[in-house]
């Protein structure tokens, strides 16, 4: 009950803080969103070097004084909230004790606290390119970017979901640059600590990348403005779970034939 009453005060404050293209835990967003705006940065603005980086136990992992002072920092400075929000998180768990760093699993303000974490990253990325202000804001097109071209900044796009995210590039190099950038940052800012196996950068023309439970890759595509679309398909780990429930389904109908698990059966395959 306590965890419900502070979410419900701090979340619309939250959300007038956060970046518009981080999409997991949040009101009216969901994976369609962010699977879509992946999408149309492959398809309408040609950026086919994404940076994947793997954050290793992020709920387990995150640091404590660190989400503290970033509350502060968003605009939530009420003490004595924040001293019973640490105490929320420092709550005794049965045969672990008290926990040093994480957020508490299934812990109804988990998900805001995570997002709260990492939306420090989210505009640290942003405002490298996609919110960098310049005076060129508006220029003769109604883009900023072409002039951004010209300087050495480097080309770059985030789409989160929790902690998983993808880092969108123009050129390979940039997307080397970025994947150093954003380990050290996560490293040295959030006290995360990234897979070094997980974390690559990948062509998407060459190579497929896994997001959401979707494996997305650049194919070539005959009149379109880069050459190349998005084509997607279920991972192979989510083809494993969704044959499993399918199977599952099949049984019960096998068990009890009747409307009732007939209709069941169609919302598991709709799913």
């Amino acid at each position: 009950i306590f965890q419900q009453c502070i979410l419900q005060i701090l979340e619309p404050i939250c959300e007038a803080k956060f970046h518009k293209h981080s999409y997991g835990f949040r009101p009216n967003r969901s994976t369609h969103h962010a699977k879509a705006r992946l999408e149309f940065l492959i398809n309408q603005s040609g950026l086919h070097h994404c940076v994947d980086v793997d954050i290793k136990g992020f709920f387990d992992n995150v640091n404590h004084s660190k989400l503290l002072k970033q509350m502060w920092s968003i605009g939530i400075r009420d003490k004595s909230l924040l001293s019973i929000i640490s105490r929320l998180l420092k709550a005794e768990i049965d045969g672990e004790g008290v926990p040093t760093k994480g957020t508490p699993q299934g812990g109804i303000l988990s998900p805001l606290l995570s997002n709260i974490v990492l939306n420090e990253l989210d505009w640290w990325v942003s405002d490298q390119w996609e919110t960098f202000k310049s005076r060129y804001t508006y220029a003769t097109n109604g883009s900023k970017y072409q002039p951004l071209k010209k300087t050495a900044l480097k080309e770059c796009f985030i789409i989160r979901y929790a902690d998983d995210f993808k880092v969108m590039c123009r050129t390979r190099s940039q997307a080397i640059k970025m994947n150093y950038a954003l380990k050290d940052f996560l490293r040295k800012r959030l006290h995360l600590e990234t897979s070094e196996e997980k974390s690559k950068v990948i062509n998407l023309k060459k190579n497929s990348s896994e997001f959401l439970g979707f494996t997305l890759k650049a194919v070539r595509k005959g009149k379109t403005r880069f050459g190349y679309v998005a084509r997607s398909n279920m991972s192979k780990k989510a083809k494993v779970n969704a044959f499993l429930k399918i199977k599952e389904a099949i049984k019960v109908i096998k068990r009890k034939p009747c409307i009732q698990t007939v209709w069941n059966f169609n919302t598991v395959v709709m799913g």
